[in-house]
């Protein structure tokens, strides 16, 4: 049975769990571990961090204690590339072990806090991560927990199993279409080379071309074919992505597209956003706004394409509530 006793009688018992302390040179973490035998010595270091009573003795049947809770659900949340250590101060973190992009299942996650005892803190899914990154903090609120509740929270996972995962980025083979007759005919430098070409960076790529065209839509289509027929993974247009008459790339998009995903988002700036894809191939139209400003549409969804994951329009529709990236810092 766990019982509460003064610290003085606690002297050759075991810590029931770990104790923490905020000392005056600013260290805050864990001062005496869960199992450490309390010494006479150690009283006034007790008492120094506040501790005037300690918990002595074992849980009843049917009670787990908050590290054991957090640790035994563990592997039935995590999938690929996510790796843990064992749980101090009852807190357990889940850490990249891979650079990627970190990816929530969000029903499975409502479902882990609204049960009971447990919480999960996350950093947004869809976050692009390096190995070693901090991605869920994970603790039930009490000292310990019912039996069952830590039944529930593994079912929950094995049902969305996995809630947290890290997707690798993968090398992708990238074709360039930059149109405009006042482009192609040197009218005006072209500002969105350098651009692209910045935002690629980061990730391992092969830039198959980079095309200038006229706003003919064949010669358009041509260049993406050749770009389809050398395996392309990624092509991206830029220029004619408006609603004017000689504005035509969604439409070559959507031509070319086996499914258009979306056309338009709710996202500012790059509203005008448009994604299909041809076979394993993403057509993505990037907006004028990508040339000025810093981030926009096509920079929250560029991990995703180099992820290689399955969008669907609700990826890109669900993202009016915060889609509204003016004084964003990212």
């Amino acid at each position: 049975m766990l019982r509460k006793v003064k610290v003085e009688e606690a002297i050759g018992k075991p810590l029931f769990h770990d104790l923490t302390g905020i000392m005056a040179d600013g260290f805050k973490g864990v001062v005496f571990k869960r199992g450490h035998i309390v010494e006479e010595s150690d009283i006034e270091k007790l008492k120094n961090i506040g501790k005037e009573n300690l918990f002595v003795g074992e849980l009843d049947y049917g009670f787990v204690h908050e590290e054991d809770a957090i640790k035994e659900v563990a592997d039935d949340l995590i999938g690929e590339n996510i790796c843990y250590k064992d749980p101090s101060e009852g807190k357990i973190t889940f850490k990249a072990n891979s650079d990627g992009i970190f990816v929530i299942n969000r029903k499975g996650l409502f479902e882990l806090n609204n049960e009971g005892d447990y919480t999960f803190a996350t950093i947004p899914s869809y976050t692009k991560v390096f190995s070693g990154d901090n991605l869920v903090g994970g603790r039930i609120v009490p000292l310990f927990t019912k039996r069952e509740e830590v039944e529930n929270i593994k079912r929950i996972g094995q049902s969305y199993r996995p809630i947290f995962e890290v997707k690798k980025f993968h090398k992708l083979r990238v074709g360039i279409i930059i149109t405009g007759n006042e482009i192609y005919t040197a009218r005006i430098d072209d500002l969105f080379e350098p651009v692209i070409r910045e935002k690629l960076s980061f990730y391992d790529h092969e830039i198959l071309g980079i095309e200038k065209c006229p706003d003919d839509m064949n010669y358009i289509k041509n260049v993406a074919k050749g770009y389809l027929e050398r395996k392309a993974d990624l092509i991206v247009f830029s220029g004619g992505m408006s609603v004017d008459p000689d504005d035509i790339t969604p439409t070559i998009i959507k031509d070319m597209s086996d499914k258009l995903i979306i056309q338009g988002i709710p996202v500012q700036p790059g509203n005008m956003l448009t994604v299909g894809i041809k076979d394993k191939t993403y057509l993505v139209g990037v907006p004028g706004a990508s040339i000025h400003s810093k981030f926009t549409s096509f920079d929250i969804f560029l991990p995703r394409f180099f992820a290689k994951l399955d969008l669907k329009k609700e990826d890109f529709t669900e993202l009016g509530e915060g889609g509204l990236l003016a004084g964003r810092k990212c």
